[in-house]
């Protein structure tokens, strides 16, 4: 008799330790929030070394520059020695008139569309027999039938400086730069807008690289041209490109701040 009670306390206890054990194997709700493995969320980090995207801004019209050299034989002693082993300041081949690629090649970099005046003044000089100080009266009917034809944003008139390196040259951070001075005119009536246009110029280049532009040099008087066909267009300037010692290099290194400083003094200002 006390053996089957014992059998039976002993089969009670093992109903009540299974119990739970059954009940949540049952499809009850809570039985399978409990039974799932809760999934752990996943988080994306931005990377900081990352810049953020810049600002959607409106589309800039397009800004045309027309270029001309009424020097067009203006050369740098090192390149032309470089490709024919002789230092010359003028050369038929190898000289300013030349560049237009890599100006073009900058101009671009900075949404600006670049147009030449196909038109080699000092050729055309010695073709003529004319004198050099002839060029600016030879260079000026082209020039003008150019600006009858379309509607340029900026003129600028190429030229290389006589003055030697000391003068030309400027370093910054550890790299040299070929200066920049404008010449305008102020024998003409409409003088002091080329003027604006060129200090607003010289002022960029300069907050960009302090002291990459010689300023403005203002002719007028005795002696000299006094015009330099800035008559014709009041946005026209003429621009000392560099001195006679400056390397390819430092013409590039200046050509690049010169594209960038026109596209924040005349573009983006009136944005």
């Amino acid at each position: 008799m006390c053996l089957q009670k014992l059998k039976r306390f002993t089969i009670l206890l093992c109903l009540l330790f299974s119990l739970p054990i059954l009940i949540g194997q049952l499809p009850f709700p809570n039985n399978k929030m409990a039974t799932e493995k809760k999934e752990q969320p996943h988080y994306v980090y931005a990377a900081t070394d990352v810049p953020a995207p810049a600002p959607v801004t409106e589309q800039l019209e397009p800004f045309h520059v027309l270029m001309l050299f009424t020097h067009s034989h203006e050369s740098y002693k090192p390149i032309v020695e470089q490709t024919t082993g002789q230092k010359a300041v003028y050369d038929e081949n190898t000289n300013i008139y030349s560049m237009q690629q890599m100006m073009a090649h900058y101009l671009q970099l900075n949404d600006i569309t670049p147009h030449f005046v196909d038109f080699d003044v000092m050729t055309e000089i010695k073709l003529t027999n004319a004198k050099f100080h002839q060029a600016y009266k030879i260079a000026r009917p082209v020039l003008a039938n150019y600006l009858q034809d379309s509607d340029y944003q900026l003129v600028i008139d190429f030229h290389r400086d006589s003055a030697s390196k000391k003068v030309t040259t400027i370093s910054h951070e550890e790299q040299t730069f070929a200066k920049i001075a404008f010449v305008v005119g102020a024998d003409h009536a409409g003088f002091e807008s080329n003027l604006a246009y060129a200090n607003a110029l010289s002022e960029q280049l300069n907050s960009l690289v302090p002291g990459i532009s010689r300023g403005i040099m203002k002719k007028q008087g005795t002696g000299v041209n006094g015009v330099y066909n800035q008559d014709l267009a009041p946005n026209m300037l003429l621009v000392e490109f560099g001195g006679i010692d400056n390397t390819e290099q430092e013409l590039q290194r200046t050509m690049a701040v010169l594209a960038q400083a026109i596209r924040l003094a005349f573009i983006e200002s009136i944005v």
